[in-house]
């Protein structure tokens, strides 16, 4: 190992990270958009609750606000380019899905689409919103789930190619998931 070097407060961001690279979609008055989310994060089990961090500017947070909707599109290593993309370009220029080839589909229990071609989607409802600095985190209820069975099975299959999820380090670099690890069972105790 190096030497344990000073960093930038907010290089502590992206230590925190890895978590997935996401594809948040959201619709207001029939126009869909959609945008890239690397912070993203549980809230709570009971009931389920996730948040999401969104800077005001953002086009996604304007649709959000308004509708209080959002889905989580959870895109596999095959997105890679297309998920890049997707955090340089504005939705305040047109149609963003139509601009990345992107493919609206119907969502199961939200108005804002799913995106197709994702691994898994999670549709939710605004309860909270946060401010904090300067984004806003969106804390929602999660209201439908959906994966593909080959990539999510209860746990992400990252052995298959439909299961490595994106995870963001920063600036154009990502890393996918390859490898997964299983901790054995305990031994059961002699009394």
């Amino acid at each position: 190992m190096g030497s344990i070097v000073e960093r930038p407060l907010r290089d502590a961001l992206r230590m925190i990270v890895p978590g997935p690279v996401v594809l948040i979609s959201s619709m207001s008055k029939g126009q869909p958009n959609v945008m890239t989310a690397a912070w993203l994060t549980a809230q709570s089990l009971s009931p389920t609750l996730i948040s999401v961090a969104i800077h005001p500017d953002r086009l996604t947070h304007q649709f959000v606000s308004a509708t209080e909707e959002f889905v989580v599109n959870i895109p596999v290593m095959d997105s890679l380019s297309t998920v890049h993309k997707a955090g340089m370009i504005s939705g305040h220029d047109g149609d963003k899905l139509a601009a990345l080839g992107l493919e609206p589909s119907e969502s199961a229990v939200v108005e804002p689409p799913r995106v197709a071609g994702c691994a898994g989607f999670i549709e939710c409802r605004v309860q909270d919103r946060v401010s904090a600095g300067d984004h806003d985190l969106f804390i929602a209820e999660v209201v439908a789930v959906a994966a593909d069975d080959e990539s999510f099975d209860g746990h992400w299959n990252v052995e298959v190619d439909a299961g490595r999820l994106l995870h963001h380090l920063g600036a154009d670099r990502y890393a996918g998931l390859a490898n997964q690890y299983r901790v054995a069972p305990a031994e059961p105790e002699e009394p």
